[in-house]
């Protein structure tokens, strides 16, 4: 019969330079200690064992737990959490184990002005005014009891019906993307937030599933200055109307509100599509990878994010305006000495008229060669060597690409045959996420400080549970 035990997990600190011990690979899950266990099952992933053995902490590694450990080595940035267990990252994320971590202080958090704040605090009491808010965006649909809906059949997806695996090449509970009908912040349902007309600082996180979010205020006085990256501060504020989020990227954003008065409400919308990113047209329109534009989100339902309603001033804001911010200087990254190809892949059915898998692969330049999660690995970096990895995107959808253990810098996105564009201004300080648009090959770099597994993937975590993700080795 169907699986009743307890659910398997293994946390990664996304972003978080640590070993790999620590990093949360997706075969060094575990089971907690539980009496519903079946006899049959596995209580850990493959390489539960084998990191234990090799952690300096591994005597704390004991039934139904494991023990990490963080440096908190790297630049002030926002960071998150979620479960990386191979094949159901997707499902334990929905349910809900994601938050933020933060990571302050040291000279990478040094800035010649006044940022808005304070910020949430553990211990506060009850009513403290908070000017720097982290906000979580995440789509989600329900059941008419209030409980979390999630498909359980590929059919959901496409309309492909059985037969599945092993009699077709179809999974059957897969669905290639997931888009809920409803969104979600910090946990609610479309929310409001109190704020006076005064500045604040607003961390953002893309937590979604498979939506890639455009937000932009409903009113026109009201717009972004970006500070922050997944990596840190930017190498200066970047103002922006609009802000085009993956799934998984951060953004460290500045928002002022003095313009509006008391009793003025504003709206944060989401103008991407209901459905696969697939980059901009010319006009800022969704591009339909036909030559037309794709429809925004439904403006009832998910393009909308949630409220701000303005209340009277408690006092004076003394944080520096955002165009004013020095901010500090980004570490030198120094000059690449291997030029890495790798690509991005859809394996179609042979059965049905749709995907069987998303997949990595490498790249000769001219030919993808894919690659499936159990294959050899193929990307073996030196350690202490900095590298340009060339990502060709052979599909029709942008994807989200996350390396672990570095924080890379976009070295510029290219289209096939054409040339190669520089990073956007909100790419130019350092990331661990970034989006490789179709049809085009982007270019990252980053060092690779720290030997042993680690992995690659697309971050819409669907593509990710099915073979969109590759392990590398630094030796």
């Amino acid at each position: 019969g169907p699986y009743t035990g307890p659910v398997p997990i293994v946390t990664h600190v996304h972003g978080a330079h640590t070993t790999q011990e620590s990093d949360g690979h997706p075969e060094a899950w575990f089971l907690p200690v539980a009496r519903n266990i079946p006899t049959t099952s596995a209580i850990f992933g493959t390489y539960y064992e084998i990191f234990k053995a090799s952690s300096p902490l591994g005597r704390d590694w004991t039934a139904g737990q494991a023990c990490y450990e963080y440096p908190n080595n790297q630049r002030a940035t926002t960071l998150w959490y979620h479960d990386h267990t191979l094949g159901m990252t997707r499902l334990n994320v929905y349910a809900g184990p994601a938050g933020f971590y933060l990571i302050r202080g040291g000279p990478d958090d040094v800035v010649n002005g006044v940022l808005p704040g304070p910020a949430p605090r553990l211990g506060d009491a009850a009513g403290v005014p908070y000017y720097e808010i982290p906000i979580a965006i995440q789509d989600r649909s329900f059941n008419s009891d209030g409980s979390l809906f999630y498909p359980d059949t590929r059919a959901f997806f496409d309309g492909i019906e059985p037969p599945y695996v092993p009699f077709t090449d179809i999974a059957p509970i897969w669905n290639p993307e997931f888009f809920g009908n409803s969104i979600v912040i910090n946990g609610n349902a479309w929310p409001y937030l109190d704020v006076e007309p005064r500045r604040y600082r607003l961390r953002l996180l893309n937590g979604c599933n498979s939506r890639f979010l455009i937000l932009k205020f409903s009113d026109s006085r009201v717009s972004f200055w970006q500070i922050g990256a997944e990596g840190g501060f930017l190498p200066a504020p970047a103002h922006l109307d609009q802000l085009l989020m993956s799934p998984a990227e951060r953004a460290d954003v500045i928002v002022d509100f003095s313009s509006l008065s008391p009793g003025d409400e504003v709206v944060l919308l989401n103008l991407g599509p209901d459905e696969p990113f697939k980059g901009l047209n010319p006009d800022g329109s969704l591009r339909d990878g036909e030559g037309g534009a794709l429809p925004p989100a439904d403006p009832n339902t998910t393009g909308q994010v949630m409220l701000f309603r303005v209340v009277p001033l408690s006092g004076s804001d003394p944080s520096t305006p955002p165009e004013q911010l020095g901010l500090p200087a980004l570490p030198a990254l120094g000059e690449s000495s291997f030029d890495r190809k790798v690509s991005l892949n859809e394996m179609m059915s042979e059965f049905a008229d749709g995907p069987a898998a998303a997949m990595l692969g490498t790249h000769d330049g001219a030919t993808a060669t894919m690659m499936m999660w159990d294959d050899p690995v193929s990307e073996t970096p030196v350690l202490g060597a900095t590298e340009t990895w060339e990502i060709f995107n052979t599909t029709e959808d942008a994807h989200p690409i996350h390396i672990h253990l570095v924080q890379f810098q976009v070295v510029n996105r290219q289209p096939f045959g054409a040339d190669a564009r520089p990073p956007e201004a909100w790419e130019l300080g350092y990331k661990d996420t970034v989006i490789a648009l179709p049809g085009e090959i982007t270019r990252v770099k980053a060092k690779f400080d720290t030997a042993g597994l680690f992995v690659w993937h697309c971050h819409i975590v669907e593509h990710e549970d099915n073979e969109m993700m590759r392990p590398y080795q630094v030796v």
